[in-house]
């Protein structure tokens, strides 16, 4: 058997647990591809088994980025059945029911869909900021709930967390005031002038939307507010609203795949 799991994350947090998906597979002698969707431009689903799709969840729902590949992923001639997690600081969100609809319209079966509750790489802005200790626990029920996910996979048992219908559609409507406000709040992310241009934050940005100007990064209006750039910066010289951000996810956030 073999499996393709697409992802996109911001600060690690989805890529972590795509990271535990992969080695507790191959446990059961399960290989599984970890492909980043903001690298590829085929949607064709390659041949495989069974697919997963990761993602993050910025106000409920997942990013651009994600939604984008899900628009373009090609329709399915022979179902196939589909496991879907979510990263968030909550407990749940309705990203992963989101995510389902999307899915079962192109002809997969869904096996799994759940929540993966991770640390809050948000917490400046909202919540609060995670200790190391939390941290930790966070991580290790994070591993749990992908073991007993697969294992439930490879009993044919479905797991389902479901959103109640007028939830969603509350959350929908806070997405997509979120969604028109995105530009004014990526106004609040600029670069000290401590920057020294090594470029990390330009080439990493998903969206392309850093550009060096006047000796320090510029940001533009594409951000989708994943604050990458805010958590790799080697000197922590971005800022937020004025705030110089604690880089909680720097453990996290050395399992992404960096340009350097």
């Amino acid at each position: 058997m073999r499996g393709i799991l697409y992802y996109f994350s911001g600060t690690g947090n989805t890529k972590w647990v795509a990271d535990r998906f992969k080695e507790n597979f191959e446990l059961y002698n399960i290989d599984v591809d970890l492909i980043d969707i903001q690298y590829i431009e085929d949607r064709e689903v390659k041949k495989c088994d069974f697919i997963i799709i990761g993602s993050p969840v910025h106000v409920e729902f997942p990013p651009k980025v994600v939604r984008d590949f899900l628009n373009k992923l090609d329709s399915l001639k022979k179902s196939k059945r589909a496991i879907i997690y979510c990263t968030q600081a909550a407990e749940s969100s309705s990203a992963c029911c989101f995510m389902a609809k999307c899915l079962k319209k192109k002809g997969y079966i869904i096996s799994a869909q759940i929540s993966v509750k991770m640390p809050n790489n948000y917490y400046f802005s909202i919540g609060k900021k995670p200790t190391k200790n939390e941290i930790e626990n966070l991580l290790i029920k994070a591993d749990k709930k992908t073991k007993n996910t697969i294992e439930n996979f490879i009993k044919n048992k479905t797991i389902r967390e479901n959103t109640f219908f007028v939830k969603f559609q509350l959350d929908k409507i806070t997405y997509c005031v979120f969604k028109n406000m995105i530009p004014k709040l990526s106004k609040n992310i600029y670069a000290t002038k401590e920057c020294n241009k090594c470029g990390l934050c330009l080439r990493n940005c998903p969206q392309g939307n850093i550009t060096f100007e006047g000796g320090r990064a510029i940001f533009h209006s594409k951000c989708i507010l994943c604050l990458r750039c805010i958590h790799i910066c080697p000197i922590n010289a971005i800022r937020y609203k004025n705030k110089k951000i604690d880089q909680t996810q720097k453990n996290i956030i050395k399992v992404l795949n960096l340009n350097k």
